[in-house]
């Protein structure tokens, strides 16, 4: 998905965010506002919005001084994240549907995000996601698919988010025990994006092979991804994508049978998806081209 005008704006708005949430001081939010503001005629309508952040985001950690920037709210949202899993796994272990619930509740660990102007409760979203419709509904297809599965790709999204993901694995582990399941991360720290450290303190070794993408982008980018990562992708059968970011990345470039897995957080892919801001979604996009 290409950048919109209204992109622009929410990349500005991003950098103002990261500001108010260290709760910096008026003079470095100017310097950083000041950079960001000067990086924006670089920004090209070519470029997915991921593509861009992964430009402004390093400016930022520059004027910091740091290396990952949210460092600190990752490691509460986990924290947070933790105290919901107990609840979410019940609720999928009760459900009559295993698969649609364990969809459910890693879509709801996609309110985990940083970057996105509208917010969502976590503790609202476990409630209410189980009796949630999907407003765009594949999981059928993405059933019947993984019947005939052997390698299985979870690209994952947000921090916190894949402990969620760990809950969706699980489920697909005990019904199709014949998959092979690999989990993507990210190559580097990038606003709140899972990297291969997050995943192995969750754990997800033990019932994934983690796989870090060298992206360095807040979503799969095919054209950046390391050589080891891309025999991964090109072996895969199956891939299910989580969240806005690679949705953005991948939507106009997969060449394998992907289902994007999200909340509904902005009215360009609500657009582009021809739902509503909060929807949540999982979309088979049935399109193919080369990587």
């Amino acid at each position: 998905m290409k950048l919109e005008p209204e992109c622009i704006a929410c990349i500005f708005s991003q950098a103002l965010r990261v500001c108010e949430t260290l709760q910096l001081d008026k003079s470095v939010t100017k310097r950083v506002l000041d950079e960001v503001a000067l990086m924006i005629p670089g920004f090209s309508f070519s470029e997915t919005p991921p593509q861009v952040a992964a430009r402004v985001y390093p400016k930022i950690a520059e004027i910091l001084g740091v290396d990952d920037i949210y460092r600190d709210y990752k490691a509460e949202a986990v924290r947070h994240a933790a105290k919901l899993i107990p609840v979410a796994r019940e609720r999928i272990l009760k459900a009559s549907d295993r698969l649609v619930a364990a969809l459910k509740a890693s879509v709801a660990g996609n309110v985990i995000d940083l970057a996105a102007k509208q917010s969502f409760s976590l503790e609202e979203e476990v409630k209410k996601v189980f009796e949630t419709p999907f407003a765009t509904d594949d999981s059928e297809e993405l059933r019947e698919m993984l019947k005939s599965t052997g390698y299985l790709l979870l690209i994952g999204d947000n921090t916190g988010e894949h402990l969620f993901d760990i809950l969706l694995m699980e489920q697909i582990e005990d019904l199709y025990p014949h998959i092979k399941i690999g989990y993507v991360v990210r190559g580097r720290p990038i606003i709140n994006d899972v990297t291969i450290k997050d995943a192995k303190e969750a754990g997800i070794d033990k019932i994934a092979r983690i796989i870090d993408s060298g992206v360095d982008t807040p979503g799969f980018d095919p054209g950046r991804i390391n050589y080891e990562t891309r025999k991964h992708y090109e072996k895969a059968d199956l891939i299910i994508a989580k969240g806005m970011g690679n949705y953005e990345s991948l939507n106009d470039t997969v060449k394998k049978p992907t289902f994007f897995l999200m909340k509904v957080k902005c009215g360009v892919v609500a657009s582009s998806l021809g739902r509503e801001i909060g929807d949540i979604i999982c979309y088979r996009n049935k399109g193919a081209c080369n990587v």
